[in-house]
């Protein structure tokens, strides 16, 4: 089973400052007319892609690296490459176990 999960990834997207989430989901439901949370829950493999597009590539890469840091601290290793898969390919989510449980 895989350590990356809707779930996990909801857990850390409520955990960053609510500044952080207001300016996320304001970018995110302008451009797409969705909040990020429809897209965790629903397209978990196109969030990389809304972040990208709602505030920037470079903050979308910043997100992915502190994703990356609170996984590792859950005992989860996932590499920035595996995120970055299983954040934008809709197979990711039916394939094999992306890092470690």
């Amino acid at each position: 089973m895989t350590c990356v999960t809707k779930g996990l990834l909801a857990q850390f997207y409520s955990s960053l400052d609510f500044s952080l989430r207001a300016l996320i989901h304001y970018r995110t439901s302008a451009a797409f007319g969705k909040p990020l949370d429809y897209f965790i829950v629903e397209e978990p493999w196109r969030v990389l892609e809304v972040l990208e597009k709602s505030v920037g590539v470079h903050n979308a890469e910043l997100i992915l690296r502190m994703l990356a840091d609170w996984l590792r601290r859950r005992n989860c290793d996932a590499t920035i490459e595996e995120l970055r898969r299983v954040l934008s390919d809709r197979a990711a989510w039916t394939d094999k176990p992306i890092g470690s449980a």
